[in-house]
Parts: structure tokens; C-alpha cells; sequence
């Protein structure tokens, strides 16, 4: 019987597994800038994420896009942080220093990679350099988000979203057709919590709170069949009035540990306004994009860690940047397409330090002093760029190179505050100055790809990847670092080996010289960036999607990445060997979405990351994982569903640090069980 068993479910799969009246739908990206393609037809490893499955597999925010994206993790250091930052196949960023990801919406960088995903229609994750056709803070891979775009019918949704910790979002989305040449789309999100953790200082148990607005208003007007104006205007504003979120490293429970006298805080306002232009010509479209952002934040904590008045640091971090693509993209259907383009940039990043410390309670018998760190970093950045494809035969070659240039002038000051003077006996005298530099780089990029078959097209690609060099702000202020450059080797194949199975996987070699690390202070409040001379990073991923029946699918992925210091010395100390530090060494997701013709869906998936360090020595790890589940019932004009995220209250850590000696941690967010509703008319 156990026998027959087997056989049959063997037979069930078989037949599954080769079903020909079930497919899986083709993905579409626009990730090289040249209109919708087949993703096959793009040489390098792509990852998409549609609408309904962001809506399905719970992804509110930029963080929650790792649990379902390979080689890829976000370190998120607080609220809504200006100072978090994400890695990608090895190659990560750092808390001060220049992003290794760049984060796009509708072809506009953000600085801010901390984001709440609003009316979003997919979003495309392209790993290894993406200099070519990105420029800046791409040298890692690129989050391209790509928002909802006017509807040419009237359209309004109303989402209402009820969780633990007295979580509240409220979704509305309005689409009006204006005339028949314009349209009106508007889509609002707001959202409010009392957190999760808990200062045993005072017994809060509000130290998470968090409020945020979030908000887009598109205008399209089609002029005639060949012209067409998007304008849009975005803001996202976050209040978490208690930034206090750090425990005891080896805490029985980071997040009820929190022993602070300080609480802090943390605010964002963002906003932004684009306008974007597409032209036909018979053979040409032509694209115009002009943005200007500004994004300021404002940041205080207490640094210490623990319930003594010893040291607390404000921060003020201002940064607008005005910029302007030009595309010209060929619009024929022969065997070679290109794309040219300039890029124009100016950008003022202002930052205003106020580390406050109590030499009083630090037993040096003088009063307290504020360090003041002030500074200016003006960053104009100018590019030309191009791809061409040809295709010979079966066989397409991709040639591209992009020729960047950065000049910045950094203005800075140092001051003590109060006090006696102390802070100068300490090393930080008052101080003052100017600096320029200039950056640039050219970034080629060559992929070949072999199209004999549709349903298997292996590619390989070579590509160099470039990280603008700068100034530090804080500590060791005024001193520079330098570029940093990566050769990014890849191979792999796209496939469908049946109709409702497609199977994607790529292997990679990184090399990268002068990485730029974020070095920790010889007190532990404070870091800087300095250059670690060479690292290797190397691994591979894979990607599989299975339409079992229909309305059953099946989704997974795995990667393993082996990132290490070839060659770092910093002082005494000796890393080379060590692995690089905030990377998961093998990440992996599975799931399951499923939904019948009479309304029902249930969706559960998984995510592990295992062997991620917290420092150089690699003597702080973790390994955790987090599975999330929901069921609901959905019709025409309204759904409703039940959820949990961490499902099996997993305690995790986002981020961890040395301070004077001793670990400190932030606990990730526990079990959450919620309900939403979504009406639409």
C-alpha cells in the first residue's frame, strides 16, 4: 500500500508537472530603458515581483522585499533610518557612506532606501553593476519600483488593515478619467503603530511607535499619438517619537530589554516632483526625465545604551538634488537596438552633529560638553552613456559603457560646546576647512546571450561597477576615501522547461579593490568609512516558478554567496580571509499561493538567511528564519483576509553594534496576526 502510495503521488506530479493546457504567464520588465521586454531577452539575473504578488506575500515596505529575493538584505538600523542600507551578492554599503543599491521609483533615485511601497504595479531587482545605463550607487544591483499608471477608466479603492501592537493602515487610491486625453491618479497610505518594544527604565512599552503618511498624485496628458507628459508628485512623511530600540546583545528578549534613560526620536519628510516626457519619432522615441527631491531627516538617541546619562547624539540630515536624463532609444524592430543618453545631476547633502556627552557622569570631574560637527558635501555629477545590441544569427551581443564624472566640494567644523575644553584633550579640537575632489569613471559592459531555443537562452555577461569616492562627517571629519571598483563576472540561463515550469539560475565572481568599509571608533559611538584595499565575492542563484494547476502556484529561490577580504589591515588587526560583514552567506524562500474560481485564497511562504556577521572578526553571527501566512476571500469588488507575519514568533536581529565594549542589539518584529479589507468601486 505504502508502495502504491508513492507511485501515485509520483503520477500526480508527473502529470502536473506536464500538463500543456496550463501556463505560466511571460514576465515583462523595463529594466534596460527600452521599452516592455520579455525578461528572457535580458542578459542578466532580473528578479519581478508583480502587484499581486507583493499583495499576497504580505510586502508593505522596501525591507520586506528580502524574504523573497535572493542575495539580497536590508540592514535596518531604526525608524523609518536614514542610516539603513541593503547588500546585494556580497557587496554591501554602510550606515554613513554612499549606497551599493540604488533604489529607483518611476526612474527617480531615492536617496532613502527605507520605503513604504504605495500603489505599486511590480517592482524589477537587477543584481550585479547596472553602471551602464544606472551610473551612481548601482555597483551592487538596482531596485527598480515601478508605481501604477493612469487607468483610462474611473477606478477608486478604499484598504483597511487592523494588526498586533494597534497597527492601523489605511490605503485609498482614486483614478478619474479627466477628458480623453488626461488622466487623474491619486493614492494615499497611512499608517500608525505603538511598536513592540519595551524600556525597562520607565516600563514603556511604547518605545516603537511610529506614525506615517504616505502620498502620490499623477497627472497624465497625452498631447497627441506620439507625445505624452507624466507629471508626479510624491511625499512620504514618518514620526517615530521614540528611537530607543537597542538591548543587550545576549538579551533572553531584545525587544522587552531596553534599558535606556534617553529616548530619542526620529522624523523624515521626503518629497518630490517629476516630470516625465516620451516622443515618437518614426524611428526614435525620445525620453525626458526631470526630477527634484528633497529629503530631510532629523535623528536623536541615546548612544550609550544604558540607563546612565553619559552620552546622546542629535542629527539633522538635509538632502535635496535637482537632476536630468535625456534618452534617445531606437524604435525599430531589425536585429539592432541601442540606447544613448546624458545625465546631469546636482545634489547638496547638509548634516548638523550634536553629540552631547555628560564628562560629569563619565567620572572626569568637569562639565558636560556638546561636540558640533557641521558639514556640506555639493556633488555634480555629469554622464553619457549608451547600448547597443546586435544579433548575429542566434546569437545576440550587448556592448555598453558609460563615461561618469562626480565633482564635490565638502565644507566642514568641528566645535566643542560647553564645558572646559575636555573634547580637545580628547581628540576632537575645534577645526575647520574645504575640500574638493573629483571622480570618474568609465564603466563598460558586454553580455552575449544564445536565443536558438525559446524556452532555454543562456547568457553571460561581463560588467565593472563603480562607488563614488567622499568625505567623512563625523568621525575623523574632513578625511577622504576613495572609489571603489568591482569586475562583475556572470553566466546562467533562463528557462521554461515546460509550460508551467520555468527554472532561472546564474553563478558570479565579484572582485572589487579599495572596498569601502565602515570602520567602528575607538569609543564605539561613532564610525567612518575608510578603503580596505581588495575583497572577492563569489556564488551563485537560483529561481523557480511551478503553475502545479490552476490557481496553484509554487515559487522558490536559494543563493549562496562566499564574500571575503582578500587583503585588510586595520592597524594591528588583520581580517584578511574574514567574510564581509552584514551578508548572509546562503538565503532561501519558499511558497505557495492559492485561489479557486469561487473566491477562496490561502498563501504561506518562508524565509531563511543563514551566517550573517556583525563584525570583522566574524565572532557575532545569526541564522534565523521567518514564515508568513494568510487566507482570505476575494471577489470583484471587495476582498477580505486574515494574516500573520512570523508566524512562529522567530526572534532575530536587524542590527547589531559594539559600543565601548560591549554588544547591543535590535530585536526584529515578533509575531503579528491582523486582518484587512479592500473595497473597490
Amino acid at each position: 500500500m505504502k508502495s502504491k502510495g508513492i507511485i501515485s503521488l509520483v503520477a500526480l506530479v508527473s502529470l502536473s508537472l506536464f500538463a500543456q493546457d496550463i501556463t505560466l504567464e511571460k514576465l515583462t520588465v523595463t529594466a534596460d530603458k527600452q521599452g516592455v521586454k520579455d525578461i528572457t531577452q535580458i542578459a542578466s539575473t532580473i528578479s519581478v515581483i508583480d502587484d499581486v504578488k507583493l499583495n499576497d506575500l504580505l510586502i508593505n515596505s522596501s525591507i520586506d522585499l528580502q524574504n523573497v529575493i535572493t542575495n539580497f538584505y536590508i540592514t535596518k538600523t531604526g525608524p523609518a533610518a536614514m542610516t539603513t542600507f541593503a547588500s546585494m551578492r556580497g557587496i554591501t554599503g554602510s550606515m554613513t557612506g554612499i549606497p551599493s543599491v540604488g533604489f529607483y521609483v518611476d526612474d527617480i533615485y531615492y536617496n532613502g532606501l527605507d520605503l513604504n511601497l504605495l500603489d505599486v504595479q511590480r517592482i524589477e531587482v537587477l543584481k550585479g553593476p547596472q553602471g551602464t545605463l544606472y551610473g551612481r550607487n548601482s555597483e551592487a544591483g538596482i531596485v527598480n519600483i515601478i508605481t501604477k499608471k493612469p487607468e483610462k477608466y474611473d477606478l477608486a479603492e478604499v484598504g483597511l488593515d487592523y494588526s498586533s501592537f494597534n497597527t492601523k493602515n489605511v490605503n485609498i487610491m482614486v483614478n478619474k478619467v479627466i477628458n480623453d486625453k488626461t488622466i487623474l491618479r491619486a493614492a494615499m497610505k497611512y499608517s500608525k503603530t505603538d511598536g513592540y518594544f519595551t524600556n525597562k527604565y520607565n516600563d514603556d512599552d511604547k518605545i516603537g511607535k511610529e506614525e506615517n503618511k504616505d502620498f502620490k498624485i499623477t497627472l497624465f496628458n497625452k498631447i497627441n499619438d506620439d507625445l505624452d507628459l507624466t507629471l508626479s508628485y510624491d511625499k512620504q512623511v514618518n514620526d517615530s517619537p521614540y528611537y530607543a530600540q537597542f538591548a543587550l546583545y545576549d538579551s533572553e528578549d531584545l525587544k522587552d530589554d531596553i534599558n535606556v534613560d534617553y529616548l530619542g526620536g526620529s522624523t523624515k519628510d521626503a518629497d518630490g516632483v517629476n516630470l516625465k516626457v516620451n516622443y515618437n519619432f518614426k524611428d526614435i522615441e525620445v525620453v525626458s526625465v526631470t526630477s527634484y527631491r528633497l529629503e530631510d531627516y532629523a535623528m536623536s538617541n541615546d548612544i550609550d545604551f544604558t540607563s546612565l546619562d553619559l552620552m546622546s547624539l542629535e542629527l539633522n540630515k538635509e538632502v535635496s538634488n535637482l537632476s536630468q536624463e535625456l534618452r534617445f532609444i531606437s524604435n525599430t524592430k531589425n536585429d539592432i537596438q541601442w540606447i544613448g543618453g546624458l545625465f546631469l545631476l546636482s545634489e547638496k547633502d547638509k548634516r548638523d552633529y550634536n553629540a552631547i556627552m555628560n564628562l560629569t557622569n563619565m567620572g572626569m570631574g568637569v562639565p558636560p560638553e556638546t561636540l558640533n560637527q557641521k558639514s556640506e558635501t555639493k556633488t555634480l555629477e555629469t554622464a553619457v552613456f549608451g547600448e547597443v545590441s546586435k544579433t548575429f544569427s542566434n546569437t545576440k551581443v550587448t556592448l555598453g559603457l558609460r563615461y561618469d564624472r562626480e565633482k564635490k566640494d565638502f565644507s566642514y567644523s568641528q566645535e566643542g560646546i560647553g564645558g572646559v575644553g575636555m573634547l580637545a584633550v580628547m581628540g576632537y579640537p575645534d577645526l575647520s576647512g574645504n575640500k574638493s575632489a573629483t571622480y570618474d569613471a568609465w564603466l563598460p559592459k558586454l553580455a552575449i546571450s544564445y536565443n536558438k531555443y525559446d524556452n532555454f537562452v543562456p547568457y553571460l555577461s561581463i560588467s565593472r561597477g563603480f562607488k563614488s569616492g567622499g568625505f567623512n562627517d563625523k568621525e575623523d571629519i574632513g578625511s577622504s576615501y576613495a572609489p571603489e571598483f568591482t569586475i562583475n563576472y556572470e553566466i546562467g540561463f533562463k528557462s521554461l522547461i515546460v509550460n508551467n515550469l520555468s527554472l532561472n539560475t546564474s553563478a558570479f565572481y565579484i572582485s572589487w579593490d579599495d572596498m569601502q568599509v565602515e570602520i567602528l571608533s575607538d569609543s564605539g559611538t561613532s564610525v567612518y568609512v575608510d578603503n580596505a584595499s581588495t575583497a572577492t565575492s563569489k556564488g551563485m542563484e537560483v529561481e523557480l516558478s511551478y503553475l502545479a494547476m490552476e490557481g496553484l502556484n509554487i515559487f522558490s529561490g536559494a543563493s549562496y554567496v562566499d564574500a571575503k577580504y582578500d587583503s585588510y589591515k586595520q592597524g594591528s588587526r588583520d581580517y584578511s580571509g574574514k567574510y564581509v560583514i552584514d551578508v548572509p552567506k546562503i538565503t532561501f524562500n519558499i511558497g505557495t499561493t492559492y485561489r479557486n474560481v469561487n473566491g477562496f485564497y490561502a498563501g504561506v511562504n518562508y524565509a531563511y538567511f543563514k551566517d550573517l556577521y556583525f563584525d570583522n572578526e566574524n565572532t557575532k553571527s545569526q541564522s534565523y528564519g521567518v514564515a508568513n501566512i494568510k487566507i482570505g476571500y476575494e471577489k470583484n469588488d471587495f476582498d477580505v483576509y486574515l494574516y500573520s507575519n512570523n508566524v512562529f514568533d522567530e526572534s532575530y536581529k536587524t542590527r547589531a553594534v559594539e559600543v565601548s565594549n560591549t554588544w547591543y542589539a535590535r530585536a526584529g518584529e515578533p509575531r503579528k496576526i491582523g486582518v484587512a479589507f479592500k473595497y473597490r468601486f
